[in-house]
């Protein structure tokens, strides 16, 4: 009998900490080799859930604010939320650079506006699909900025308009969606973050936050 070679892996329950550990440094190994800036490995426990962040989608009210599944008031309730991640124990926590910075600033055009946030979107798919694959079953991505801007451009969002999304595997709620302090979580692993301003010469680089929970 012939038995065919596969890089297949079972699903796991229980994961050895020498294996889990060898595995968060391949994902965030492979964040890099996918264009990260930088990404980093995280305890879960260090995310913070907080209704300030949630609400900010609505005061000052987001223009994707009720636009799309993935967005309040359709996002997943904040209880729903803190207890899921208190299930999860690692994470990968990414971020690329915007560069030039003049075509993400307010006054550049809005095809590019609208693609504030697409690197980092690509990058967390491609993590999740490779951590499921590699056998984490419960792997989940989230990005950054609202889903409709950097896969559907603005259009308008074909599940609300008629229960079909056009991207069903890549459309997820931004981090901020999920009431999660982005800014927080980034200063904890010594990376920065500054207000976009009309005069990108002002900020030292732009940037769009990622992270996947692993296991």
């Amino acid at each position: 009998m012939t038995v065919k070679k596969t890089d297949a892996r079972p699903f796991v329950i229980k994961v050895p900490e020498e294996r889990l550990m060898t595995d968060l440094e391949t994902f965030r190994e492979k964040a890099l080799e996918l264009g990260a800036a930088a990404a980093e490995i995280i305890r879960a426990s260090r995310i913070v859930v907080d209704e300030r962040v949630r609400l900010k989608c609505t005061v000052p009210r987001c223009l994707r604010a009720g636009e799309t599944p993935n967005c309040p008031p359709y996002a997943p309730e904040l209880d729903v939320v803190r207890k899921a991640f208190a299930k999860f124990s690692w994470g990968i926590l990414l971020k690329t650079h915007l560069e030039p910075m003049e075509n993400y600033t307010p006054k550049s055009g809005r095809e590019q506006n609208l693609l504030f946030h697409k690197k980092s979107g690509e990058i967390v798919y491609e993590l999740e699909r490779l951590a499921y694959k590699q056998g984490y079953h419960l792997a989940m991505g989230l990005g950054g900025g609202s889903c409709k801007d950097y896969l559907c451009r603005g259009l308008i969002c074909q599940f609300l308009d008629s229960g079909r999304c056009r991207f069903p595997l890549r459309a997820r709620p931004a981090m901020e969606a999920m009431g999660i302090d982005v800014v927080d979580l980034i200063s904890k692993v010594g990376w920065e973050a500054y207000p976009l301003l009309d005069d990108p010469g002002q900020i030292p680089c732009a940037i769009s936050v990622g992270l996947v929970l692993v296991y």
